[in-house]
């Protein structure tokens, strides 16, 4: 994993994220989709799924 790759939050997932930083275990991801509400948010990366799996 890393930084620009798209990722989904679960392997069932339909929402698409940007990886924007990773720092030790934790990445910071954004939304693909531009919507009111937008914000980026951290997620460990052990939750992490490559979106074109």
């Amino acid at each position: 994993m890393k930084i620009g790759d798209r990722v989904l939050v679960h392997p069932e997932g339909k929402s698409i994220f940007d990886v924007l930083t990773i720092e030790d275990d934790h990445a910071l991801i954004e939304s693909i989709i531009d919507a009111p509400g937008k914000f980026p948010f951290s997620i460990p990366v052990k939750f992490l799924v490559p979106a074109d799996s």
